[in-house]
């Protein structure tokens, strides 16, 4: 008797796995942040390429523009997980 095969993970299912995994890793890294790991900017670009083929099966315009937009991966790269603690002390002035 066949099995079937596992489910397949959705790309948001492997986005969310992508960005745990560089939040997991970066601390170790010595000043990297999770979106500049190989997880956390495979995590990105494959948001993009969903969005971008979203966007193309419900009919945008000018698919080939935003296929080869996708492909080329030149978006910054976006902050993701928990912020830092940016907060600053406010100096007071010297008088």
């Amino acid at each position: 008797m066949a099995t079937s095969p596992p489910p397949r993970y959705t790309a948001a299912e492997l986005i969310e796995e992508l960005r745990e995994a560089a939040e997991e890793i970066a601390p170790e890294l010595n000043g990297i942040r999770p979106e500049e790991t190989l997880e956390g900017e495979a995590a990105q670009t494959l948001e993009e390429m969903a969005d971008a083929l979203r966007r193309i099966a419900a009919g945008a315009p000018r698919p080939q523009e935003l296929a080869r937009i996708a492909l080329e991966a030149r978006a910054p790269l976006r902050p993701f997980g928990k912020p830092k603690n940016t907060v600053v002390k406010m100096q007071k002035p010297r008088r």
